[in-house]
């Protein structure tokens, strides 16, 4: 004859099995954060799809944001860009809705791409911080001021400048279209890329 058990074994060993299945369906990720410090994530995937996404290559771009008001400026790098239109010629960019940066492109409705050549690298790794920590991240970063007042690197070999015209937020990063209403080149350069600095911002 079986015994009965307590409702509160019975809990348990019901929280056991459902941990248990939640388990075998999660994948387990380390990645990498904004300063580089590996981070912990958990996420209900396929680990192959997360390897194959990290295969993708990608550059490295400084954009640069623009609030209300003026000197409320702020960069960050972003790896997830690319045109998604001739006529007009429009860029999509990806942007963590988790930061200032975000905030100031919804305010603004303005960015800079800035691209900083390969020997740039730790050009990159100072604006990869978030401003919530290391402060104003241009103050020491020679920058001019152009069509939409978005802040342009006098270090880029190249640089255009968009107006927001669509924000999407399908995810954890929010997809922001601009138009492309000025650009410019301040001489040769090949591209920062991810692979470059061994980054991996993608999975």
């Amino acid at each position: 004859m079986l015994r009965e058990q307590p409702a509160m074994h019975l809990h348990l060993n019901l929280a056991k099995t459902q941990f248990a299945a939640i388990a075998a369906t999660v994948c387990c990720l380390y990645v990498r954060d904004s300063i580089g410090r590996q981070v912990f994530m958990k996420q209900r995937r396929d680990p192959t799809i997360h390897k194959i996404l990290r295969q993708i290559p990608y550059g490295l771009y400084v954009v640069g944001v623009r609030g209300k008001g003026d000197g409320n400026f702020n960069a960050l790098v972003v790896s997830w860009l690319t045109q998604c239109s001739f006529d007009p010629p429009l860029l999509l960019i990806a942007v963590s809705k988790a930061t200032h940066s975000y905030d100031l492109v919804k305010q603004g409705r303005v960015f800079s791409v800035n691209l900083i050549d390969k020997s740039e690298q730790r050009l990159a790794r100072q604006m990869v911080k978030p401003s919530d920590r290391v402060g104003d991240k241009l103050g020491k970063v020679a920058h001019i001021e152009e069509a939409t007042g978005a802040p342009v690197l006098q270090k880029a070999f190249a640089y255009v400048e968009c107006n927001v015209c669509e924000i999407h937020e399908p995810g954890d990063h929010a997809i922001v279209i601009g138009e492309v209403v000025n650009a410019g080149k301040n001489g040769a350069g090949e591209s920062l890329m991810c692979s470059d600095l061994h980054w991996h911002y993608a999975g």
